[in-house]
């Protein structure tokens, strides 16, 4: 007999306070909150995508090598004016904006791959370069979602991380703007997601090929950002542990572990750094590239072939610019700050004169929303209580993800970072947070269990009236400076 959702969420109160893994509930019902949430996300990432008709921040690098990549295989210095060109042919003759030389860049290939299969469809405008990341941003709602829903039992749960995501203001700025970080979070997350399906196969007895998909997702976050990286090692570790903890309960022992688990996943690294060198095609089938020529301009004779060797010459000179940044710039960000959205990078400000008053301001500043992140903070001291000292099922893979994409920052406190880096954890943020109103309105007991839920969805509603309250400076909307000056509620927002 099929039980019904109060059922399903009574045995799930059993399965939070005994920590008992069970399947969670299919059908429709697990698809109809994610795909709501997803929807959400759309129609709040989506329209006037191509505002402002700008390149801004970081988008005078990517918007133009990924061009680069799409024409020549790899990335070319432009002439001087080069965006001013771009904006007034509307996407028309924009190869005139190279010269033949190679531009030095900093990050792999595959980020600027996504970017560039928007400008491919839809051309080198505004929305040709976003379009391909606010579709990221969008699915990552649903990933979201779906995972949080795997990971508690409970498709309410799920559905309150995806719209917790969907109404995020840093993560909609993020899904509208052409940079790399979008893309590294949505490959970070299918990883993270493929971790836990792995997880739950091997503890039914199945086998184990979805670490394999995690590795590739992984292969294709390093080839985005090298900070994919402590995403691989965070993950890797976590799936060892939970392959020991399974071997120990069968009484199989170390040997079988070391064996059977530990000597396959040292196949992992090799297969990661076979994507990242496979992202680099177009500079290994070009003749133009940076450095592409090193190894035989100074004689560097190796049993390693010239290409790899001037590849890794080249990552020599990247590493080195990635420990060396200290240049000051205004709105720089120390991590230790991240979580709590101390100092939002403002991407773009212009007084546009259109909005009918006086004064007018156009912003575009990936700015959370203050309830989310406030209240997310407090999530995670909760989430990582009770993955330590409770050994929450659910809470253990949260903290360790979204340790991931923070804790290793905090070790770079001198470097020039920014605070939308955070868009690559703020997904386990809104993990952390639902489970965490789950368990703040647990002790409400009723013969509905639905009592429960009243409080969060509160929660929610106040979300989504400080959405649209931000949303204007989220998406660079014209509004009075009065108006625009009233959600500056921190002097270090402005």
């Amino acid at each position: 007999m099929e039980t019904t959702e109060g059922e399903q969420l009574e045995s799930k109160r059993t399965a939070f306070d005994l920590d008992i893994k069970t399947s969670p509930a299919g059908g429709w019902a697990g698809w109809r909150g994610p795909i709501a949430a997803t929807g959400l996300a759309a129609l709040l990432r989506l329209p006037y995508l191509g505002q402002p008709h700008a390149i801004i921040f970081d988008e005078t690098y990517y918007v133009k090598d990924s061009l680069a990549l799409l024409s020549f295989g790899h990335e070319r210095k432009v002439i001087e004016g080069a965006d001013a060109a771009l904006l007034a042919g509307n996407g028309e003759n924009f190869l005139s904006i190279f010269t033949d030389a190679a531009s030095y860049i900093v990050h792999p290939p595959v980020g600027k791959w996504v970017i560039a299969s928007g400008e491919a469809i839809f051309g080198a405008t505004p929305f040709g370069w976003r379009i391909a990341i606010a579709i990221l941003g969008i699915l990552s709602v649903l990933l979201t979602a779906r995972i949080a829903r795997r990971l508690t039992n409970s498709n309410f749960i799920g559905t309150v991380a995806g719209l917790l995501l969907a109404l995020d203001g840093l993560h909609i700025a993020m899904s509208r703007t052409a940079l790399l970080d979008t893309s590294l979070s949505f490959f970070a997350l299918c990883a993270f997601g493929f971790l836990i399906i792995d997880r739950d196969s091997a503890n039914s007895g199945c086998s184990k090929n979805w670490r394999w998909a995690m590795v590739v997702a992984l292969g294709f976050a390093c080839a985005t950002k090298w900070s994919g990286v402590y995403f691989a090692a965070a993950f890797g570790i976590l799936m060892l542990v939970w392959d020991y903890e399974r071997r120990s309960k069968r009484l199989e022992g170390f040997s079988a572990w070391f064996v059977k688990d530990f000597l396959p996943a040292l196949l992992m690294p090799l297969v990661i750094i076979v994507i990242y060198i496979s992202s680099w095609v177009g500079w290994f089938r070009s003749a133009g590239g940076w450095n592409r020529n090193w190894a035989q301009e100074n004689n560097a004779t190796s049993w390693v072939p010239d290409s790899l060797m001037s590849l890794l010459h080249y990552h020599q000179d990247m590493l080195s610019f990635h420990t060396n940044l200290v240049t000051p710039h205004s709105y720089a960000s120390n991590p230790w700050t991240w979580p709590l959205m101390i100092r939002p990078t403002s991407f773009y400000y212009e007084t546009d004169p259109t909005c009918g008053a006086d004064k007018c301001s156009q912003e575009v500043i990936p700015l959370g929303n203050p309830l989310i992140w406030w209240a997310g903070a407090i999530a995670l001291g909760v989430i990582v209580y009770f993955a330590v000292v409770r050994r929450q099922s659910a809470a253990l893979p949260i903290a360790v993800a979204f340790a991931a994409g923070w804790i290793p920052w905090l070790f770079f406190y001198e470097r020039t970072t920014f605070s939308f880096y955070s868009v690559v954890f703020i997904p386990y943020t809104v993990m952390a947070l639902a489970l965490t109103l789950y368990f703040a309105n647990q002790s409400l007991q009723s013969d509905k269990p639905i009592a429960w839920r009243w409080p969060t969805l509160n929660f929610l509603i106040v979300c989504a009236i400080l959405t649209a309250f931000f949303y204007p400076i989220l998406t660079g909307h014209s509004i009075s400076y009065e108006l625009w000056h009233l959600r500056m509620w921190l002097p270090t927002w402005v």
